[in-house]
């Protein structure tokens, strides 16, 4: 079948986020456009997958549209 990459946005954390002394921030990634219609998605921070170290990382379920 029709294969097409997705496209991929990460989206900045909400203004009220970035301007406050919290120590943690909110990411969103929007993955669209792709085909077949399941994909994986997987967060990296340097050669870290999913486990920040003393950084705690907190991820939802995937949104379909």
């Amino acid at each position: 079948g029709l294969r097409l990459a997705p496209s991929v946005f990460v989206l900045p954390p909400p203004p009220e986020e970035s301007s406050s002394s919290r120590p943690t921030l909110s990411l969103t990634c929007l993955v669209r456009g792709f085909s077949p219609d399941s994909i994986d998605v997987q967060w990296h921070r340097g050669n870290s997958q999913g486990d920040f170290g003393d950084n705690s990382a907190h991820f939802g379920s995937p949104v379909r549209e």
